[in-house]
């Protein structure tokens, strides 16, 4: 039983590397360029929510003292 196992997890690791010899990685510089837009999208649309949610509480500030 045993040496099935270790027949069975031989196999998985070869075909474990063999999978990871496909894998096309990016370039650096492509990284780089999606990390910035990423962060630079992050940051505009939490500036959006900032900017609604003072318009939205304001709205609600307003109608309440009335």
């Amino acid at each position: 039983m045993a040496e099935n196992e270790k027949k069975t997890v031989s196999k998985r690791w070869a075909g474990l590397k063999a999978e990871f010899s496909k894998i096309i990685w990016p370039e650096a510089q492509s990284v780089r360029r999606q990390t910035v837009a990423v962060v630079v999208s992050s940051v505009v649309i939490a500036l959006i929510i900032v900017i609604l949610d003072y318009v939205i509480q304001y709205g609600i500030d307003f109608l309440v003292k009335l």
